[in-house]
């Protein structure tokens, strides 16, 4: 049983004095069955389209309040018809900082507390052929993909913990497999130096955010609240989303298409992680269509690296962790 911890601002350990991290132990079993919860107040990152806008659907027809955090509030009006009366808009752009802050301190000012957090939101667009920048100069796909839900998180951390059970779901790709030797490149993850890839840097944000639910999970111990990652499978896109595609990526999308489940389907798995009660204490887990454990790649396994990639992340942020549990012996 999680019990509420004592919680201090977090110290990175050492790694240059060869400090060993934490071991990550291995989660536990989850069951399939999704079991009726009382209301809960989830918020979903780009619930207007796609996977979370099919997640929206099925949490709110469950009973649950919806905020849907979108970029585009007028796409996302037109959601909110489709999810149901009880959902909320927040305009939210992960690509800007400001708009998080401004996001988090409405959430603060509205509600007590949020029951889950889906980190859905990416950008995906594997048309760019250069980097793009954001406002705030940084690599838009490192940092609406990675350091976004991190600094989305920690602002939100406080409500979270206020939730009787609270859940944090990130997001990663089953596309991975096919990147066995992808890594986090800790001295240019923005691809300053290096030659530009959209597919690079979108697999490497989405490997970071295996490691950021593992960090999490650790830093979350003897609290109510989980963290787990879901991968997702190949999912048909809308491609009329996507109108800088050149036309043999969308011809070889709609062969793809042939082999991919509906966002709809997916969506089945993110909803049962969000609202099954027999997952309640399951954290640090990779939970893959449909609905069941899988192993993260050895990488986003090791300790060392979870934190190196961690303080890199932080440091770019430019913020300490909210809170983290530490031993009441230290």
């Amino acid at each position: 049983m999680r019990t509420r911890p004592r919680f201090v601002k977090h110290r990175f350990q050492s790694l240059e004095n060869n400090v060993t991290a934490v071991e990550i132990l291995p989660p536990r079993p989850i069951s399939s069955t999704v079991t009726p919860m009382k209301q809960k107040t989830v918020i979903i990152t780009g619930a207007n389209s796609g996977i979370g806008k099919a997640a929206a659907k099925y949490i709110s027809a469950a009973g649950h309040r919806v905020i849907m955090a979108c970029r585009n509030a007028e796409r996302a009006a037109q959601a909110q018809i489709e999810i149901g009366a009880d959902s909320i808009v927040g305009e939210l752009d992960l690509a800007s900082r400001s708009s998080i802050h401004q996001f988090t301190d409405w959430v603060h000012r509205e509600f007590d507390a949020v029951d889950v957090l889906i980190n859905n939101a990416a950008d995906f667009d594997l048309s760019r052929t250069e980097r793009e920048m954001t406002p705030d100069g940084f690599e838009r796909i490192w940092f609406t993909n990675h350091l976004a839900p991190v600094l989305l998180t920690d602002r939100l951390m406080d409500r979270l913990v206020s939730s009787p059970q609270g859940r944090i779901l990130n997001i990663s790709s089953k596309g991975l497999l096919m990147h066995p030797f992808q890594i986090v490149d800790l001295k240019d993850p923005m691809f300053g130096k290096r030659p530009y890839s959209p597919a690079k840097a979108y697999y490497q944000s989405k490997l970071a955010q295996i490691m950021h639910t593992r960090w999490l999970e650790q830093q979350l111990t003897g609290t109510m609240v989980t963290a787990n990652c879901i991968r997702v499978t190949n999912v048909r896109i809308d491609l009329s989303r996507f109108t800088n595609l050149p036309q043999w990526m969308k011809n070889l999308y709609s062969i793809k298409s042939l082999f991919s489940i509906t966002p709809e389907k997916m969506a089945e798995t993110y909803a049962k992680a969000a609202l099954n009660e027999s997952a309640r204490d399951v954290s640090g887990a990779m939970i893959d269509y449909p609905f069941k454990q899988t192993a993260p790649p050895v990488y986003a396994k090791d300790p060392l690296v979870i934190e190196q990639v961690m303080q890199l992340t932080f440091k770019q942020l430019g913020i300490q962790p909210s809170i983290s549990f530490e031993d009441a012996q230290t």
